[in-house]
């Protein structure tokens, strides 16, 4: 299959052009041959006008289809009305837009072809997890119930930033088990407001009447999971709290399924290979209706 992208932008940053350019890309796994064009030219299976509005006259032979955007005015309803009984397809921004535009033109013409982010997606996003106290021989900060917590994590999910003295062995274990450890054994009130700051959640595990750095957080917008104890009760606003070990895990548990679903949101959002094999799909079922449609010698 070889294909013609047409824009009717400049190659200059414009968002459209910018779209043809990252489509283009794409459709090169899929495709035998695909170029971007300033205009319509022959020896093209398919013709991708981006945007309907530059399509007056169909000028070569194949399949033509266009980007649908923006039909706000009769006079530009028209254009793709015509279009539409001419044969072109149009991929629609919404569902909702393919689904109207099929029903006002008769045809069957338009597909929900929503693109995904056009910019380049952030990195592995990691949560960051505080833990802000010393620990003592009574075990009173509960410690080992943050292994049972971080265990239910991948790795490269999190980043575990612990400021106080002893916890030394841990923070070996979790290194030697590949996560991401920022220790500091030794209260560094500079580099524990920084931490701060930068963390998603402080986690606080002691069943000692409470703990200052929660106030701090809520401060900081950092959501605190805590044991549900003291004025760890009163301060309101976001707040994990939990009483037993068990209940600590599923508070893990309901973290970890938040960032499963954003992960998986991102990835759609920024899958422009499944885009352009779409669009693939779609022009070789509308090659197969026209080698159909073509009398037999």
């Amino acid at each position: 299959m070889k294909v013609n992208i047409v824009s009717y932008e400049p190659s200059s940053g414009w968002i459209l052009y910018d779209y043809a350019l990252r489509i283009a890309n794409e459709l090169e796994t899929y495709v035998d041959l695909v170029n971007i064009n300033h205009e319509q030219r022959h020896g093209y299976d398919v013709t991708f006008h981006i945007n309907y509005a530059g399509l007056r006259e169909i000028q070569a032979s194949g399949v033509h289809c266009t980007l649908v955007t923006h039909i706000d005015t009769p006079e530009k309803f028209s254009l793709v009305n015509q279009q539409a009984n001419a044969g072109v397809i149009g991929y629609c921004m919404s569902a909702d837009t393919a689904r109207r535009m099929n029903s006002l033109t008769g045809t069957r013409s338009f597909f929900n072809f929503a693109p995904p982010a056009m910019i380049t997606p952030p990195g592995n996003y990691r949560r960051k997890f505080l833990i802000s106290s010393r620990l003592y021989p009574d075990g009173r900060k509960n410690e080992d119930w943050t292994i049972d917590f971080f265990s239910i994590f991948n790795c490269d999910d999190v980043v575990v930033r612990i400021m106080g003295a002893g916890w030394q062995p841990y923070v070996s274990n979790w290194i030697g088990q590949g996560y991401a450890i920022e220790y500091c054994s030794n209260f560094d009130k500079d580099l524990y407001i920084n931490w701060l700051r930068d963390s998603d959640y402080l986690l606080y595990t002691g069943h000692d009447e409470g703990a200052l750095s929660t106030l701090d957080a809520l401060l900081y917008g950092v959501v605190p999971i805590c044991t549900a104890q003291g004025y760890h009760l009163e301060q309101g606003g976001k707040i994990h709290l939990f009483q037993t070990r068990a209940e600590l895990v599923d508070v893990a548990r309901e973290l970890k399924r938040e960032y499963d679903i954003q992960r998986t949101r991102v990835t759609r959002l920024t899958d422009w290979a499944s885009f352009a094999q779409r669009h693939v799909s779609v022009w070789n079922k509308a090659l197969d209706m026209s080698i159909k449609r073509e009398p037999s010698e």
